[in-house]
């Protein structure tokens, strides 16, 4: 995957597990969580683009980015891999499910969803990130993650000082004018929705929220209705980033559901 930056860390031999962090972040976001609970994977640890160390091309389409990295995950021998995706990274997931969907045995979807249903709200979201962007220029990041952190759907990720700090010192290596474009590739405004592909995904489905992320968790029971066979889990006392707050309840949970659904297959 030359064009992508990635570290593979665990059982090279193993089952793959290509790991989709969300707005802000990177590949290392996953790397505590795959090196302590999944080293008998094989764990694909990927910059999304405008994000870490993946630049965005001049000419950006996301359908032929994703149709390029499958067909290099393929020559690097991962001809079937398992999406886990986190919010923008779980949108990302179910995109690359419309481009290849034998080539995905199961999904794991965090926080996520398969974007707005109508034009008007996806319009008003573009407008909206093109603001986002604006403040985020403006008043720079320190401020700019206290605010975006003390939203409602993070629950109370505001009052835990430790990770916080820890956030917004990975989040502001970012550079705001590829985070910018990486909205206008990957943003919800920017990408069709797929709540009406969700009946095609024969694929094992598991869906985990935040109990105090109330936005998501309603999304993710209309798709639990949507999608034969998905499973809908709640971690409790953890917002919209619980992979972040409640790393062991996060990894039992994703662990369980492999053990049940591929390696028992």
């Amino acid at each position: 995957m030359d064009n992508r930056n990635f570290r593979i860390v665990g059982n090279t031999e193993a089952q793959p597990l290509l790991w989709l962090h969300g707005f802000m972040g990177s590949g290392n976001d996953w790397l505590d969580l795959a090196r302590s609970h999944f080293p008998d994977y094989c764990n694909i640890l990927l910059d999304l683009p405008g994000h870490g160390k993946t630049r965005i091309p001049t000419d950006p389409v996301l359908t032929n980015m994703l149709s390029e990295m499958i067909l290099d995950l393929a020559r690097t021998g991962y001809e079937k891999f398992i999406p886990i995706g986190y919010s923008m990274g779980g949108r990302v997931g179910f995109h690359l499910h419309q481009l290849a969907p034998e080539r995905i045995p199961a999904f794991v979807f965090l926080s996520s969803a398969p974007g707005l249903k109508t034009r008007d709200e996806r319009d008003q979201r573009i407008l909206d990130d093109e603001h986002l962007m604006d403040k985020l220029e403006s008043v720079g990041f320190e401020a700019f993650l206290k605010e975006w952190y003390a939203a409602p759907l993070f629950g109370d990720l505001k009052n835990n000082s430790s990770l916080l700090s820890t956030l917004c010192q990975k989040r502001s290596t970012n550079d705001p004018k590829l985070l910018r474009k990486a909205l206008a590739l990957m943003g919800n405004g920017a990408l069709p929705s797929l709540w009406g592909s969700l009946k095609n995904i024969g694929a094992s489905t598991l869906l985990v929220t935040g109990e105090l992320d109330s936005k998501y968790s309603n999304l993710n029971q209309k798709m639990n209705q949507e999608i034969s066979g998905s499973i809908h889990q709640s971690i409790a006392n953890a917002g919209h980033a619980f992979h972040l707050e409640k790393p062991l309840e996060t990894a039992r949970i994703i662990r369980h559901f492999l053990s049940e659904k591929i390696e028992g297959e």
